[in-house]
């Protein structure tokens, strides 16, 4: 009798082990459910509150310090567009409108580093041409985190237009197509859009969109092509496409 009881003691103190470890188990869990879920909060929404105020004082700056003429219909040109002296690295030097977005507009600055896009700025790939020039004048911004900027790119569609405002002129480029790829297809920015040898000589004036893919994920990234369509000098007032444009 006395073994059976001293059994069934053993058995009742490793089973409560047993609880009191899988207590401590669960617990711990819990806290790195609560750690990961601060973190996606930071990341997907404090990083951008963050930066939405500064973001819009650096527009606002851009355009009391580069204004239009007047916000009447400018001058329309298709012909080569002004080519803008080389920017310097981290350089914001102007400002991308996207209509079909509300109206947005993004700070342009010079390079695609974490100091530039962090900023919740659109960056210039340096390699790149640049707005304006014969060849892929290619831009990338974040989706989700750090001002969400190109957050709405899968809404763009063939037609829509995308506009780039620099000191002296107003750049219209077109959507012409959009493509999914993998990180490392580097070609999305080559000088003729698909080239992977990099060596043909491009002929056109094109515009490249940037982000990751799919919105809440970076697994891939999502890629918007635009053809250049026409300037208007700043002296002369805005393009067509920004006549509606609300006041900043």
């Amino acid at each position: 009798m006395a073994e059976h009881v001293r059994n069934l003691e053993s058995r009742r103190r490793s089973g409560g082990a047993g609880v009191a470890a899988v207590g401590v188990v669960g617990e711990l869990l819990i806290t790195a459910a609560i750690v990961l879920g601060l973190f996606a909060f930071w990341q997907l929404y404090w990083t951008s509150w963050q930066v939405e105020g500064p973001r819009d004082q650096a527009v606002q700056q851009f355009e009391q310090d580069n204004p239009a003429s007047s916000r009447t219909v400018g001058e329309r040109h298709t012909d080569a567009p002004p080519v803008i002296d080389q920017p310097a690295d981290g350089a914001l030097y102007g400002v991308i409108h996207v209509p079909s977005w509300d109206w947005m507009k993004i700070p342009l600055a010079e390079g695609t580093s974490d100091q530039v896009l962090d900023q919740a700025f659109a960056g210039h790939y340096s390699e790149t041409a640049q707005v304006g020039e014969i060849g892929n004048f290619s831009v990338a911004a974040h989706r989700r985190t750090y001002g969400n900027n190109f957050r709405h790119i899968d809404r763009l569609v063939a037609g829509d237009k995308v506009i780039v405002e620099t000191a002296d002129t107003y750049y219209v480029y077109t959507v012409d197509n959009h493509e999914i790829v993998s990180p490392d297809a580097a070609w999305v920015i080559a000088p003729v859009i698909g080239d992977q040898t990099f060596s043909q000589v491009p002929t056109e004036r094109w515009m490249t969109m940037t982000t990751c893919h799919p919105e809440y994920g970076n697994s891939e990234r999502y890629i918007v092509h635009l053809r250049f369509e026409s300037w208007t000098p700043k002296d002369t007032g805005v393009p067509q496409e920004l006549a509606d444009e609300p006041a900043s």
